[in-house]
């Protein structure tokens, strides 16, 4: 992204806080604020947010954010006495409330400590290119320090007609709804992050055959024998239509609201009036 950033100049931006605000003002702000710092066929294209939600078990402090992704992080789900897990599986784990522990405890400005929260995730958009990381790696702190595990259950995900509509809190454009088709899974052999083998397994955009990549060697294969318990990286294209921004493009355009303005005006596009320095007396 970096290497493709319009930006040049990036301003300082503060964190945005969407406790109070309706949850679409609190979208279109977090975002114009976003593009102030980040504008490339990445953004465009490959990042969508989603809200995040906390709140203090002591006082009852709420945060809400909506923060900007590039990939989804899914929790493998338990197996429920199956031989493979659905994807739909991990995404309902992952809307699912945590108690934070107190690893990565939350600061509540109310009682001025850190505390373990709930926490809540939602999407809000979703990008043309849906990428999902599953958690194949756990960490898991104990008295003797941190173990390390790797997850190897076989994670069924479909190759058409993902549809993320039932997931999805935001506004959804019919002419490019959230339905999407596979095109590449990346695998990873071995015990740890750190150690281990690549391969991957791609659909050719042109033919629309799958082939298979490992190392030097290539192979024709097909979408299903990405379905292993190595697939680590899941890419999804959407099928039909575009959405720039993850539709945040769409919303700003049809509010006629500018999307670059977020230090300069306010969400319904006035501009603050600076007033003019004093003139120096002779």
């Amino acid at each position: 992204h970096e290497d493709c950033n319009r930006v040049k100049s990036k301003p300082y931006v503060e964190d945005f806080e969407g406790a109070g605000m309706a949850d679409g003002d609190a979208a279109i702000e977090s975002w114009r604020r976003h593009l102030l710092r980040h504008d490339s066929i990445i953004v465009d294209h490959c990042q969508g947010m989603h809200r995040s939600h906390v709140t203090c078990p002591l006082c009852g402090k709420e945060s809400i954010k909506f923060d900007v992704y590039s990939s989804i992080s899914l929790p493998i789900a338990p197996k429920k006495d199956r031989s493979a897990i659905p994807l739909s599986d991990c995404l309902e784990k992952f809307t699912e409330g945590e108690q934070l522990d107190e690893h990565n405890a939350w600061y509540c400005t109310n009682c001025r400590e850190h505390v373990c929260a709930l926490k809540m995730l939602a999407l809000w958009s979703v990008p043309d290119v849906l990428i999902f990381h599953l958690k194949r790696f756990t960490y898991e702190h104990t008295t003797g320090g941190v173990v390390r595990r790797k997850i190897e259950d076989k994670v069924v995900f479909p190759i058409e007609g993902l549809d993320m509509s039932d997931y999805i809190l935001g506004p959804i454009d019919p002419a490019a709804p959230p339905v999407y088709k596979l095109f590449g899974v990346s695998e990873h052999s071995g015990p740890t992050a750190n150690s281990g083998h690549y391969t991957a397994t791609v659909r050719n955009s042109k033919n629309g055959e799958w082939y298979r990549y490992n190392d030097s060697n290539v192979g024709q294969t097909s979408g299903e024998a990405g379905i292993t318990g190595g697939a680590y990286l899941l890419f999804y294209k959407r099928v039909k239509g575009v959405a720039r921004w993850a539709g945040m493009e769409k919303i700003m355009t049809d509010g006629q609201i500018n999307p670059h303005g977020a230090l300069e005006s306010d969400k319904d596009g006035f501009v603050a009036v600076k007033t003019k320095k004093p003139k120096k007396k002779l």
